[in-house]
């Protein structure tokens, strides 16, 4: 496992609202809202400050009843997917 860090990004901010849970992207001229299920929310608390995949994968463990290869390939594929939406940073 790569122990690159990931950060969220300085312009996303975490609200609830009715309930449910969504990152706002907060910066000028872009309305984006991104709704958040509860594995997604457990992600964005374990990034509150710089992590490593491989501190995902021990809290996710620790937490879940699963796999270590699931658990790896769900980190993956979060990961990228906040990247890829400039909602996460490597650092």
């Amino acid at each position: 496992m790569d122990d690159t860090l990931f950060t969220r990004a300085k312009d996303v901010e975490l609200r609830e609202i009715v309930g449910e849970h969504f990152l706002i992207v907060l910066h000028a001229g872009e309305s984006k809202m991104f709704s958040l299920n509860d594995m997604g929310l457990w992600f964005w608390q374990q990034l509150e400050r710089p992590v490593s995949k491989t501190e995902l994968l021990g809290a996710m463990l620790e937490e879940y009843e699963v796999d270590d290869a699931t658990a790896s390939a769900e980190i993956d594929r979060f990961l990228a997917h906040l990247v890829e939406r400039d909602l996460v940073s490597k650092i």
